[in-house]
């Protein structure tokens, strides 16, 4: 009997922990967005984090982007060859940047480079117990800490999505001038046909929410973290495996309520 409630309360425990977590992470949000009101009396810390954000990942956002561009617009080549008009490779690289690639890509460097490190931080913080000396001292953590780093991911983030858009359709570009033998008129004609103010508008949602869930789990697994070295690391690496999936998802359910 007891080999049988083992399991059975094993899974149980794992399914109330999950629970209070989600619990909890939309509590970090909700709290986080009532610091909102401190925004103008805290300008040096959003900067700061503002250049940590988005600044700082412009040397690896010009790489992945411009190959992301590249890839696209290679596979939109080897599809359509023969099929359709060269136009449309043009069509389908704007597309599936602006829609899918632009936002999705750009969310999951950020997460492995921005968010891994906010939570290595703070969990450098629990460690050392600079986050009880917070509370010691009379300072709110989220007006201190969450606030500045929510606010630079919700303005940056669309911003570095945006520059990764433009980045990858040069990248397509240059690969139609110099290895498709597709003109750079025929490719920004493709490139306006089918085009939609929506395409734009669902990578900055999109954007948003992605930022807004890297922060949340950045922000929850960081506080959590375990003592010492070790349970930095895991927080860290929690961060870039949570933050992933809860992405993927995301996109879906998005592209699920904008597009059908």
């Amino acid at each position: 009997m007891t080999l049988i409630l083992k399991p059975i309360t094993w899974i149980g425990q794992k399914i109330v922990d999950a629970i209070a977590a989600v619990g909890e992470c939309i509590c970090i949000l909700f709290i986080t967005l009532k610091q909102f009101r401190y925004v103008h009396k805290n300008p040096s810390l959003i900067v700061k984090e503002m250049i940590s954000v988005g600044v700082s990942s412009l040397p690896l956002l010009f790489v992945t982007s411009i190959f992301t561009g590249m890839v696209a617009t290679i596979m939109a080549e080897f599809e359509f060859h023969n099929l359709v008009s060269d136009k449309f490779v043009g069509t389908a690289a704007c597309k599936m940047v602006l829609i899918e690639l632009g936002p999705l890509l750009t969310a999951i460097v950020l997460s492995g480079r921005v968010g891994s490190a906010v939570a290595a931080e703070l969990g450098s913080m629990k460690e050392k117990e600079e986050l009880s000396a917070y509370v010691v001292l009379g300072l709110d953590p989220y007006r201190y800490l969450a606030m500045p780093r929510f606010f630079a991911f919700l303005t940056m983030i669309p911003c570095l999505t945006a520059i990764s858009n433009a980045l990858a359709l040069i990248g397509g570009w240059i690969v139609c001038v110099l290895a498709l033998d597709i003109t750079t008129y025929t490719y920004s004609t493709g490139m306006q046909y089918l085009f939609s103010n929506m395409d734009l508008w669902a990578g900055i949602i999109k954007s948003i929410v992605f930022g807004t869930i890297i922060f949340v789990l950045a922000y929850y697994h960081g506080t959590h973290s375990k003592p010492g070295a070790h349970g930095v690391g895991l927080a860290t690496m929690s961060v870039v495996v949570a933050s992933c999936l809860m992405i993927l998802v995301s996109d879906f359910i998005l592209d699920a309520f904008m597009f059908f």
